[in-house]
C-alpha cells in the first residue's frame, strides 16, 4: 500500500544570499546581553555526557546542570530559560532532524553542542561531518552563538604520551576554526589534567568508562566553563563561508509523520509509552504519536509499508521495546541488510530492547546514508511471531535527507 505524505517537518534552509564574511552574533554579545539583565534562552543539545548519564543528580552535577548555576551565579540580574535536548546515544545523524523540533522553535540565544563522541571519536565518514556541520551553520545563521564541546571517555586518557589523533575531534576543531567558533576541548583538558597528575580516571570514571561520576563532570565543567569566559573576551568574530567546509549532503531534509496520512491495514495510531529505562530515552519528549504495527486477530500479518522519500540518506524514528518485532527492509525493491547483522539474522532488521527491561526506549534506526541522491521507495515488511499482544512495530517518522 503506498502513503503519500504531505506532512514534512523541517524546512529547508537556502543559504545562496549569504556572504562569504556574514557576521553573525557571539558568545560575547550574549555575554553583554546577560550582563543588562535580558531574559535568555540557552539549549543544551547532545548525548548522554551532556544529559548527565551517571551522575548523582543530573539536573545538577553533571556539567550541564553546573553550566546552569553558573550562570545563575554570573549573571544575577538575567532570567535564563534551559532547554534540555539531549538523548543518550545518539550523534549529528538524527541531530539535523530534531533541531527544527527540538532546539529551534525555543528561540536560543546560546546552544552548547555536543556531538563529537557520539559521531565517532574515531570515524572518518563524511555522512557525519555533513550532519554536524549542516547543524552547526545552521543555528549561527539563524543569529545563536553555538559553543561546540568536545566531551571523552575513560579511554580517551589511557595513553597520554601519544598525541590523541582521533579524526572526529580534528574535523570538529577545524569546523569550529573555519566559523569562528571557540570550542571547549574538553577531552584534551581532561588528558593535561591527567597527565599531570591533578586527575585520577578511575576517580573520573568510577561506574563505567563512558559515562563520568560526579568528579568527571565537574572537571567537564571546568574546563567548559574556561572556554566561555575566554569566549566573552574575545573580538573573533563568527564567519559563514558561502561554502560547507566538508560535502554539504544534506541541505534538504523531511521527517514525514506517519500519523498524518492513512496507514496499511494492520497498522493503527497509538501514543508512546510513558514509561522508560532512562530519562533522555522517554519516546514523548522525542516525538507524538507513532504508528504501530501488529497482528490481526486471524493471525494475519500486518500490511507493508511503503513511503517515497527523497535524498541519499533515510532512517526510521520511533520506539522500541522487548516486545518489538523483526522486519524487513527494502530500498527500490532491494534488500537493506542491518550492519553487523547476526549470521542467523538474514534479511531481518532487529532493534528490540534486549531483556531485561524496565521500560521503553525511542528508536533511530539509520537504514542507508550512501544511497543515490534522488527519490527511493522504502518499504518496511513487518515479521511478527504473533501470540503476544503487546508485540508492535512502532514508527513515528520516516526521516530522510539530502541534497
Amino acid at each position: 500500500m503506498k502513503l503519500l505524505f504531505a506532512a514534512v517537518l523541517g524546512i529547508t534552509m537556502i543559504w545562496s544570499n549569504l556572504s562569504s564574511h556574514a557576521e553573525c552574533p557571539t558568545i560575547r554579545d550574549f555575554d553583554k546581553r546577560a550582563q543588562n539583565g535580558e531574559r535568555l534562552n540557552v539549549v543544551f543539545f547532545g548525548g548522554s555526557l551532556t544529559w548527565g548519564a551517571n551522575a548523582s543528580d543530573p539536573q545538577t552535577t553533571s556539567y550541564r546542570g553546573l553550566m546552569m548555576q553558573y550562570f545563575f551565579s554570573k549573571y544575577p540580574k538575567a532570567s535564563f530559560v534551559f532547554r534540555d535536548a539531549t538523548i543518550g546515544g545518539t550523534g549529528s545523524d538524527l541531530g539535523i532532524f530534531r533541531l527544527d523540533r527540538d532546539v529551534t522553535p525555543y528561540h536560543p540565544d546560546l546552544v552548547m553542542l555536543d556531538f563529537t563522541v557520539n559521531d565517532g571519536a574515531e570515524g572518518k565518514d563524511v555522512q557525519h561531518l555533513a550532519s554536524y556541520e549542516r547543524i552547526l551553520r545552521e543555528l549561527l545563521s539563524s543569529g545563536t552563538p553555538v559553543l561546540p564541546v568536545m566531551l571523552c571517555f575513560k579511554w580517551h586518557t589511557h595513553n597520554l604520551d601519544a598525541p590523541l589523533a582521533a579524526p572526529r575531534y580534528a574535523d570538529h576543531a577545524k569546523l569550529a576554526a573555519a566559523y569562528g567558533c571557540p570550542i571547549a576541548n574538553v577531552v584534551e583538558g581532561v588528558r593535561k589534567a591527567v597527565k599531570e597528575g591533578k586527575a585520577d580516571p578511575e576517580i573520573l570514571w568510577a561506574i563505567d568508562g563512558v559515562h563520568p561520576d560526579d568528579p568527571g563532570y565537574e572537571l567537564f565543567f571546568e574546563l567548559v566553563r574556561d572556554t566561555y569566559e575566554q569566549a566573552t573576551k574575545s573580538d573573533q568574530k563568527i564567519i559563514l563561508p558561502e561554502k560547507t567546509m566538508f560535502d554539504d549532503l544534506y541541505p534538504h531534509r523531511q521527517r514525514q509523520l506517519l500519523v498524518d496520512s492513512a496507514l496499511p491495514a494492520g497498522w493503527t495510531k497509538v501514543e508512546t509509552y510513558r514509561t522508560s529505562m532512562w530519562f533522555d530515552g522517554l519516546s514523548s519528549r522525542w516525538m507524538g504519536d507513532v504508528a504501530a504495527a501488529k497482528m490481526g486477530k486471524d493471525g494475519k500479518q500486518p500490511e507493508p509499508l511503503e513511503v517515497k522519500f527523497n535524498g541519499s540518506m533515510v532512517g526510521l524514528f520511533g520506539e522500541k521495546s522487548t516486545n518489538t518485532p523483526w522486519f524487513e527492509v527494502l530500498i527500490d525493491g532491494k534488500n537493506i541488510l542491518q550492519p553487523k547483522a547476526k549470521p542467523d539474522q538474514g534479511n531481518f532488521w532487529n532493534i528490540a530492547v534486549a531483556p531485561p527491561s524496565a521500560g521503553n526506549l525511542f528508536a533511530w534506526t539509520l537504514l542507508a546514508n550512501n544511497l543515490s541522491d534522488g527519490e527511493h521507495t522504502l518499504r518496511i515488511v513487518p515479521r511478527l511471531k504473533g501470540g503476544d499482544p503487546k508485540e508492535q512495530l512502532k514508527i513515528e517518522s520516516v526521516c530522510s535527507a539530502g541534497r
